[in-house]
């Protein structure tokens, strides 16, 4: 159980918030890319949620928050509205909403090289932030060297948008296998707007016992395999976040959670009868405080060079196999409320990795706090290179494949 005051510490995310600045310091995934060509799917969940005084459901706002056609677009990233856009040269950029001038939406800027411009005066904005032209100005004026705008840099990495939102230079865009692996088929998935605070989903993770239960009747893809069979725990902390290892009587299986809302896991086929390797991660991306942008990339490496022919019912993405499964996980997570107050809940023995996960959170926002990065921020270059998970998080449903 935490204190209100813990509570508030881990679960708002706005500028200035200890979250916030904690969650700052990290690439965080935000969009799908306009020019991704692979398999791109969004999950029809129409499970009511209500956004910026506007209705809708998980899939519909999903939709408008994370799907990027390349023409200036409103995001809301950790409580900030700004607008995603591409340069008139393809470089994504993102800037706050309105421009410092008369207030102009800047989802109505054109896209300029190097920059945008906004519709109504002209002033124009490179992708940094800085004015490079204000063309009703006299020509003589250095007013334009006075102004600014905030703006973060984006990248892009297998499939999707990342933004870094923090102060100074960027830390390294850690390449994960799943978005980073060329060699296998990958998969980009938008499970769209959850109506609840990050960490409800984020908890979700190393709460391993509640599959059993929750997923145990229908809808997981081990559903008839475990049945309600509660796994064994153990969960044991690394310079990444939380190794879990959940053990069944007929297998085991691991899975890797890394700072800040990432779940590395293996993903068996259907029923675990497709014997061929499959990874994927889901990312838990702060909306606002009571709103989180859930997406996921699926990877299936080739083996001897090729991809695998697939059987009857089974698709390279993971967003209609596990409809039911995201929708009880949607549920539980989302029936506790915008923000859950923690200080009111009664934790167990089989609650030890929930508890381990809000220290290491709690001990990165002290570091910030202390001026240090906090666990996971890369920014050695020797560290630029493949984060490669799939030798320890496995699924004893997959051992056929990995040998």
């Amino acid at each position: 159980m935490l204190t209100q005051a813990e509570n508030e510490r881990l679960t708002r995310v706005g500028p200035g918030t200890p979250a916030g600045e904690w969650l700052r310091r990290y690439w965080h995934p935000f969009a799908l890319s306009d020019r991704w060509d692979g398999i791109k799917t969004l999950w029809q969940c129409d499970e009511p949620v209500t956004f910026d005084g506007r209705s809708g459901t998980v899939a519909s706002f999903g939709s408008q928050l994370a799907t990027f056609g390349g023409q200036p677009t409103r995001v809301r990233l950790l409580g900030e509205d700004l607008v995603l856009y591409r340069d008139a040269d393809g470089q994504p950029g993102l800037i706050q909403l309105r421009c410092p001038h008369r207030g102009a939406s800047f989802v109505y800027g054109r896209p300029r090289p190097g920059g945008i411009e906004c519709c109504y005066h002209g002033w124009r904005f490179d992708r940094a932030g800085r004015c490079v032209d204000m063309p009703a100005e006299p020509a003589e004026s250095g007013f334009k060297e006075k102004v600014c705008v905030t703006a973060y840099p984006v990248r892009e990495l297998g499939g999707l948008l990342w933004a870094y939102l923090g102060p100074g230079q960027p830390p390294i865009l850690p390449k994960l296998d799943v978005v980073a692996r060329e060699d296998g088929v990958r998969a980009v998935e938008n499970f769209g707007l959850w109506h609840c605070n990050y960490m409800q989903i984020l908890e979700n993770s190393p709460d391993n016992t509640h599959t059993a239960i929750l997923h145990g009747g229908a809808g997981g893809e081990r559903a008839d395999i475990w049945g309600r069979e509660i796994p064994d725990c153990v969960w044991t902390e690394d310079e990444w976040g939380i190794i879990c290892v959940a053990r069944r009587q007929n297998y085991d299986r691991v899975s890797h959670i890394l700072m800040p809302t990432i779940n590395r896991l293996p993903q068996p086929w259907p029923g675990g009868k497709f014997k061929w390797p499959r990874h994927s991660a889901i990312f838990r991306t702060p909306v606002d405080d009571t709103h989180t942008l859930v997406l996921s990339v699926v990877f299936t490496p080739y083996v001897d060079g090729k991809a695998p022919e697939l059987p009857p019912g089974h698709t390279f993405d993971i967003t209609d196999q596990l409809h039911v499964h995201r929708l009880q996980d949607y549920q539980a997570v989302a029936s506790q409320g915008e923000i859950f107050d923690r200080s009111t809940e009664r934790l167990g023995a089989s609650d030890r990795g929930v508890i381990l996960l809000r220290k290491i959170i709690l001990e990165g926002i002290d570091a910030v706090e202390r001026g240090q990065d906090p666990k996971g921020v890369l920014r050695d270059p020797a560290q630029d290179v493949l984060l490669d998970c799939s030798g320890e998080v496995v699924d004893d449903l997959m051992a056929l494949a990995r040998a």
